[in-house]
């Protein structure tokens, strides 16, 4: 059964949680309060013989380490030998490296990575007796087209197609940032093949409610006009919370799924069935279609004991691999993990046991959308007699959701406002929070900066991480820690308690799956290149034949054909494209790289003013960026702007040319490149600025 309603049912009318930190006309006694308390707090931590040293914003015990970096008074510049004339040493060893080829070269990009990554030797048992039959009637081939989620952690979205027809899975999102994505805060699937068959696309079906899979929504779905959508209900009012962010909430026609019933969309016929997972509401879909059927798994684990009682569907599982499933596409991002995942409930324990020892304050940090986590919070928060304050917008927002939903039970007077948490004994007191993976503008890191409006963290407060950092987030993290650690506080961290399970399947679970379902191939997803073509070997470790394994990219073309699957040549796009700020697309590889130069070299702005008649009559002017402290290399610079003039008096270009002053910045830029490189063999960003006066 649908509900076309646009809006998900809900038990009641129950109250809203508010952090209070998103109300901006706070009276003004709050604020004196709050002043009153930052300033009693700096009082104490100033005494003399107190062993900490006074607050102030920068690089004091509140921000980086406390090792300052200073220019030299005389700074200078070593001389190197060219390195070509070192390369040529090595010429005769490279001439001998060259001639070895590597026969599993990963250069492959093109079919199915599988015939030149895989070694066709793994297959040591029986091979699997799939049910599925060999050969379907001639017809249309069904593609698979993996927009995002394959070679990657996150960004996940497939497109599966036959005819005039086309369904969506999930439109998630990855996130940006680090050496590879400076200042890029999103990266969504490319969705111009969908576009281009916009009219074709009948339906997109979420499998949960976490923002790898429905993150790209706001960017993705306006792309399809009247699409229908469907999910469970948790999964749908976490969607539209986030389509509200861009006001989107009611553009769309929201379905929940009814799971015991299955699904016709054009000529597809979707079953479902429930997974386990760290969030509610998770569902795989078995996809019927003319040339077999497709199961696809999503984020998913083997949990007998689940925090909501609800285990994965065996017995649906076990059923369709007895009728018989050609293809089968999983998570991969557990399979470095031997044995069997384990329990949410594991972690139940550990987390009431340290509110029980913890004298202080505690402020619990998790995923968002952990939702068995911030449950078992909230039952150590009953047991140890804590009242519970939650600040983050994210936590706010997925904590009210399940909260109406039914998914969260809450005793009644728990949850008290962050304003109020401040006047109560910090014994009393647990902050649920953001910022568990070291993003800057969260909850935790502006605690652990002082830039917090109502949280100033002190000695004995305790800090519980409940997380792991995601790939690629180590980094801020620990520099998370190191700065919360400089404020005094415990910290409480999984590598020395159990505080976090994965929500992903292990190796057992993923042996298990295939046993269970007995597909005639197999397609990793959800993972990077090298977790790809570990769940490779594990399928044929389980008698998955070598040719049957499929390790494809994002974007590349998988067909289901009369007589076997194959991995075609075909892409369906080029790109991921990248959110920076408000804007869209935005940011191109020629961006990136001027920023990733910026960040490592520095820049500098090249200021000169010329006359009707083409002179130089001013400057040069140099402005540095960071490149070397201007006061220290004073030498340097006035070096830079007699070679700057030098130079310019000798350079042809034709003044009444249209393409005057293009070529003149051109090559002011290439003469103090040039010029800097041969002196400190740095490469900044040089913006010459030319003004006719």
């Amino acid at each position: 059964m649908q509900n076309n309603s646009n809006g998900s049912t809900r038990p009641g009318n129950r109250p809203q949680f508010n952090t209070g930190n998103n109300n901006r006309g706070r009276s003004s006694s709050n604020n004196n309060r709050r002043s009153s308390g930052a300033s009693s707090y700096n009082r104490r931590n100033n005494r003399s013989g107190g062993g900490r040293r006074n607050f102030r914003r920068g690089n004091d015990y509140t921000g980086s380490s406390s090792i300052a970096a200073q220019a030299s008074k005389k700074p200078y510049f070593v001389e190197r030998q060219d390195p070509e004339k070192t390369l040529k040493s090595l010429e005769s060893a490279l001439n001998n490296v060259r001639q070895v080829k590597n026969i599993r070269s990963t250069s492959v990009k093109k079919g199915n990575l599988a015939v030149t990554h895989l070694n066709p030797q793994l297959l040591t048992g029986t091979v699997l007796q799939s049910n599925s039959p060999k050969e379907f009637p001639e017809g249309p081939s069904v593609k698979i087209i993996p927009l995002g989620g394959v070679n990657e952690v996150g960004m996940n979205m497939t497109a599966i197609e036959c005819g005039d027809d086309i369904i969506v899975v999930d439109t998630g999102f990855g996130f940006g940032g680090g050496e590879r994505f400076p200042g890029v805060d999103y990266l969504i699937p490319d969705s111009t093949y969908l576009e281009q068959n916009a009219h074709k696309v009948r339906g997109v079906v979420y499998t949960h409610g976490h923002l790898d899979h429905i993150g790209g929504a706001p960017y993705v779905l306006p792309k399809f006009k009247n699409v229908p959508v469907y999910g469970m209900p948790l999964t749908l009012a976490l969607l539209k919370n986030r389509l509200e962010e861009f006001n989107l909430n009611k553009a769309f026609s929201f379905n929940i799924l009814d799971i015991t019933k299955p699904l016709k969309l054009g000529g597809f016929s979707l079953q479902f069935f429930r997974l386990a997972h760290s969030i509610p509401d998770v569902v795989g879909l078995a996809i019927d279609t003319a040339m077999g059927r497709i199961v696809y798994t999503t984020d998913w684990k083997f949990d007998n004991s689940p925090f909501d009682g609800k285990p994965s569907d065996y017995g649906k599982l076990a059923h369709l691999g007895d009728e018989g499933v050609r293809l089968l596409l999983t998570d991969s991002l557990g399979v470095l993990k031997p044995g069997y995942a384990i329990s949410e409930k594991v972690i139940e324990g550990t987390i009431k046991n340290l509110f029980k020892q913890i004298n202080g304050r505690i402020i619990f940090t998790t995923f968002s959308t952990t939702i068995g986590r911030i449950q078992q919070v909230v039952n150590a928060c009953e047991q140890s007699n804590r009242k519970l304050a939650l600040v983050g917008r994210s936590i706010v927002n997925n904590f009210n959701v399940c909260f109406q939903l039914g998914y969260i039970k809450v005793p009644k007077g728990m949850v008290i406002d962050i304003q109020e948490a401040g006047n109560m004994p910090p014994e009393k007191v647990c902050v649920l929070s953001t910022g568990s993976q070291g993003e800057d503008r969260a909850a935790l890191s502006r605690m652990a900066r002082d830039e917090h409006d109502l949280i100033r963290l002190q000695g004995g407060d305790a800090i519980i991480f409940s997380s792991r950092p995601i790939p690629g987030n180590e980094d801020s993290v620990q520099d998370l820690i190191a700065k919360l650690s400089r404020k005094g506080v415990d910290i409480f961290l999984n590598s020395d308690f159990d505080l976090y399970v994965s929500g992903h399947a292990s190796v057992e679970d993923l042996k298990l799956l295939i046993n269970l379902t007995r597909p005639d191939y197999l397609m990793p997803i959800h993972g990077n290149h090298f977790l790809l073509r570990k769940m490779a070997e594990l399928g044929m470790q389980v008698g998955i034949p070598f040719e049957h394994n499929l390790i494809v990219e994002n974007n590349r073309i998988v067909e289901l054909r009369t007589k076997d699957i194959v991995v075609t040549d075909d892409l369906a796009g080029e790109k991921v494209v990248l959110v920076d700020g408000t804007g869209v697309g935005s940011v191109s590889d020629v961006v990136l790289e001027e920023r990733r130069q910026m960040s490592t070299q520095g820049s500098l702005v090249v200021v000169m003013l010329v006359n009707k008649q083409k002179k130089l009559v001013g400057g040069p002017e140099i402005i540095a960026r960071g490149f070397v402290y201007m006061k220290a290399n004073s030498d340097l610079f006035e070096d830079m702007k007699k070679k700057i003039k030098e130079e310019f008096a000798t350079y042809k270009v034709d003044p009444t040319s249209s393409t005057y002053w293009s070529e003149l910045r051109s090559k002011i830029r290439h003469t103090t490149r040039d010029f800097v490189y041969n002196k400190t063999e740095k490469d900044p960003i040089v913006i010459p600025v030319v003004i006719q006066v």
